[in-house]
């Protein structure tokens, strides 16, 4: 099974999130009436009276035809002959009547409207960027890492203290060439702030496809802790001398920081561009998720 990550809408407006995909054969009828194809399903884990449904490609792949009201199915059987197949009036009514009896006693039918009201309470918690929403891993859920045995390498004769990790597990080959890589290309790793500079304009800019009827937004002013305001000025006298930001006394647009704690007890400075995504136009195809990614940059 395939795992996904994107929605589906039921018929009752209602969302659910699929376990993944699977393809499965599928035989129609039997002997030489059959017709053999793979279908793909969306596994989902929700009560229902079917065990699965057959939609409109596995309808275009069996050539079918579906007649509603006498129940039948025609389609081209694996020898090429048209064939088909008639269902149960009483079975059809069975499962029609198990589906209402579960709505009904079980769980409310979710209209259109109730359910666009509930997604749009679920953004709007999704899209809190208060600290609490914010904190770092549990201290009884372990940190990832890679998988396998790893060394430290010294990328600078030099400079010792330019280190980095690779995998003790490659081959002695593969070991001497990603060294050797790694060695000759030392001048593209940055390893603080003021080893990355600021792009020169000429060579690359990018600018916001900011609406003109969207009013600019100055978010209100946060109170941050000692701890917070000295971990803030400390990123920001890293930024500062690398041209990644500068001063500006009257801004259009105005975005706080928010802090994160990692798991070493540090914090991590964000800053929350919620509003000015709000105002930028959408992409007619855009990316899973990717408002809420980068709500915090």
């Amino acid at each position: 099974m395939k795992l996904i990550s994107y929605p589906i809408i039921g018929f009752t407006g209602a969302s659910v999130v699929p376990e993944g995909t699977v393809k499965l054969p599928v035989k129609l009828s039997e002997g030489s009436h059959s017709k053999d194809i793979m279908v793909e399903f969306l596994v989902v884990d929700v009560p229902t009276a079917y065990n699965a449904i057959i939609g409109g490609p596995q309808i275009h792949d069996a050539q079918a035809v579906v007649f509603t009201y006498p129940l039948t199915k025609i389609y081209t059987s694996n020898k090429g002959k048209s064939e088909r197949i008639k269902g149960n009036q009483e079975s059809t009514r069975a499962c029609y009547l198990t589906t209402l009896k579960h709505f009904d006693h079980k769980r409310p039918i979710e209209t259109p409207s109730s359910a666009r009201k509930r997604r749009r309470m679920e953004n709007k918690a999704k899209r809190d960027l208060s600290i609490e929403n914010f904190e770092g891993r549990p201290t009884d859920m372990s940190r990832p890492s890679p998988e396998g045995e790893t060394e430290e390498l010294s990328l600078e004769l030099e400079r010792p203290e330019r280190m980095v990790k690779i995998g003790e597990d490659l081959a002695a080959e593969v070991n001497i060439y990603l060294i050797s890589l790694l060695r000759g290309q030392t001048d593209i790793f940055a390893f603080s702030t003021d080893e990355m500079p600021g792009f020169d304009l000429a060579f690359m800019v990018h600018r916001l496809n900011v609406r003109e009827e969207v009013r600019a937004v100055k978010q209100k002013k946060r109170n941050f802790s000692s701890e917070k305001n000295a971990a803030i000025k400390e990123e920001v006298d890293k930024l500062l001398p690398a041209d990644f930001i500068e001063p500006c006394d009257y801004p259009e647009w105005l975005a706080n920081v928010v802090m994160v704690k990692k798991a070493n007890g540090s914090w991590r400075m964000y800053v929350d561009f919620s509003d000015l995504n709000k105002a930028c136009p959408k992409d007619c195809y855009p990316l899973p998720r990717i408002d809420q990614l980068c709500g915090l940059h």
